[in-house]
């Protein structure tokens, strides 16, 4: 069992929007809606995942892990969130989220994996293959994506390529929209290609 933070909860479910009681889903998973936001609090990684499989029957989430990952910030993931900030390059960056994700997460790690000059940041999560844990995986990549535009000095970083395990939608125009890349679907990997030049730009 692994530990998820009640801030990702939140993330979720404001990005679900007016199609849920986003106060009744909070509070289905023991959240006071009414609290302030306190990242410490976390939930099973399970009741997590529980909770996202049961907006899928009232919402289509095709859409939601973009729109989720497409919230977060820097500053949400605390002194980690820091630390990519202050890395001089994107390299940098994500090779402190590979080193040092465990002080901020319990159920994902990740890992940089050169392919020639160019880089794979690879997600690994345990445990079955449910829609939950597949949603939670697409939305760490979008928001791997959203803080690397929120450090870049143009705000338009793009991998060359997104993989994702998973089968694909039937509509996927929203995931090449937002990620602006090609988004491979029921691959190998949960992972995103970045070039070299992305990786060597300064932040």
């Amino acid at each position: 069992m692994g530990l998820v933070t009640s801030l990702f909860v939140r993330k979720v479910v404001a990005a679900a929007g007016a199609g849920i009681d986003q106060c009744a889903v909070l509070r289905s998973v023991g959240i006071d809606p009414t609290s302030p936001v306190d990242p410490k609090v976390m939930l099973e990684d399970t009741v997590y995942y529980d909770m996202i499989e049961g907006l899928a029957g009232q919402i289509d989430l095709t859409q939601l892990p973009l729109r989720t990952g497409a919230s977060m910030r820097c500053d949400d993931y605390g002194a980690l969130g820091l630390a990519f900030k202050a890395a001089p390059t994107l390299q940098g960056s994500y090779t402190r989220v590979a080193r040092y994700a465990r002080l901020w997460t319990s159920v994902v790690e990740y890992e940089l994996q050169p392919e020639g000059e160019d880089t794979w940041f690879l997600v690994h999560r345990t445990g079955a293959r449910r829609l939950g844990l597949r949603f939670s995986n697409e939305a760490t990549l979008a928001s791997s994506v959203a803080i690397a535009r929120e450090v870049s000095p143009t705000g338009n970083f793009s991998p060359l390529e997104v993989h994702l395990k998973h089968a694909q939608p039937k509509d996927i125009s929203g995931h090449a929209a937002y990620f602006g890349a090609k988004v491979y679907f029921g691959s190998d990997t949960d992972a995103l290609l970045i070039s070299a030049k992305s990786m060597a730009a300064e932040t």
